[in-house]
């Protein structure tokens, strides 16, 4: 067994860096249908996963282990977002031009609203609108959900992929992949700040309110920028293929996945790798962090098959005077 000593101030850092990196691979699940996952997201404690391969939408139960309900019919799903309070979920069916809207007690299709485009990536703004990002067109637009129109719309001269929202100032960010930017749009969808990165297509996108940062994935790395001035603050080198991120406020941790391997990085406004971490032979593009559960959640394919990789973050198990013991030594 071997022991680490190390001084009292630092033992707080020492367990948050442990809990961000030390992963340990507790199980993989097998799920219905081809592989090929778009978002995730979670609602009353169970993970929802867009999967245009089954053309579903794949609700998990972290805890039992095991897909609990399937919502079927869909044609393309791809973004989502979620209503906790209202207990809905909105689903972007692609093929079908529409929202799809489930209810979270029952996961059943409760309504749908026709658009006048396929919608990618969803994002609500908290007053009973959602927007909703058009790829084919390079556009972004403003529904509201009760009247079920858009009432503000937005060319934005690039194909969109991912929106981050920052709720103070009610400014929403989106990454534009084929012209190497994040245009900030204001709530009537008027483009504020035009943020050039020195990087190309980039994808996922978080925002940090803490530290006033954008965290965006791009070809082979993922950066930090000023939410003000889209300067860039730091870099981590990424494999190829990540399409999104996930953030952990708490612990201010973001997960990578791409190809075979998940990126964990610590991130508090600028960005550190911790680790870079295989996956098992499971390629997947997304990743979901369940804070309650502490559980790193990775769909994705292997040999032809749907897969879910659950690994768990372990910490340093305190020892009498001051010392920890590095689990993974024992």
């Amino acid at each position: 067994m071997r022991y680490f000593r190390v001084l009292l101030p630092l033992i707080f850092l020492a367990a948050s860096a442990a809990s961000a990196s030390d992963l340990r691979q507790i199980g993989m699940v097998s799920l219905p249908g081809a592989p090929g996952f778009g978002d995730v997201a979670f609602a009353n404690g169970m993970l929802l996963l867009t999967h245009p391969g089954a053309s579903s939408v794949d609700i998990f139960d972290p805890v039992r282990r095991r897909e609990i309900a399937q919502i079927t019919g869909l044609q393309s799903p791809r973004g989502m977002a979620v209503d906790d309070k209202a207990g809905r979920i909105y689903i972007a069916d692609h093929g079908s031009n529409s929202i799809v809207i489930v209810a979270t007690d029952g996961w059943k299709v409760m309504d749908s609203i026709a658009l006048p485009g396929s919608p990618n990536a969803l994002l609500l703004n908290g007053d009973g609108k959602l927007y909703w990002t058009d790829a084919d067109q390079s556009s972004l637009s403003l529904l509201d959900l009760h009247t079920k129109q858009d009432v503000a719309h937005a060319d934005l001269g690039g194909t969109p992929r991912d929106l981050a929202i920052d709720k103070l100032r009610g400014v929403v960010f989106v990454t534009l992949q084929d012209t190497h930017q994040i245009v900030a749009v204001d709530p009537q969808l008027k483009v504020v700040n035009r943020f050039e990165l020195n990087a190309s297509q980039p994808t996922g996108l978080v925002y940090d309110p803490q530290q006033h940062k954008l965290y965006t994935a791009v070809r082979y790395a993922v950066l930090a920028v000023s939410a003000d001035t889209g300067a860039e603050v730091a870099r981590v080198p990424a494999p190829a293929g990540v399409d999104s991120l996930w953030f952990d406020a708490d612990s201010h941790t973001l997960y990578a996945a791409s190809e075979g391997s998940l990126l964990v990085m610590q991130a508090n406004g600028t960005l550190t790798q911790v680790d870079e971490i295989t996956t098992a032979g499971i390629k997947g593009h997304t990743v979901a962090y369940d804070a309650d559960k502490r559980l790193v959640l990775l769909p994705g394919g292997s040999d032809g098959k749907s897969k879910l990789l659950l690994l768990r973050p372990m910490t340093p198990t305190a020892q009498p005077g001051g010392e920890t013991t590095d689990a993974r030594a024992q």
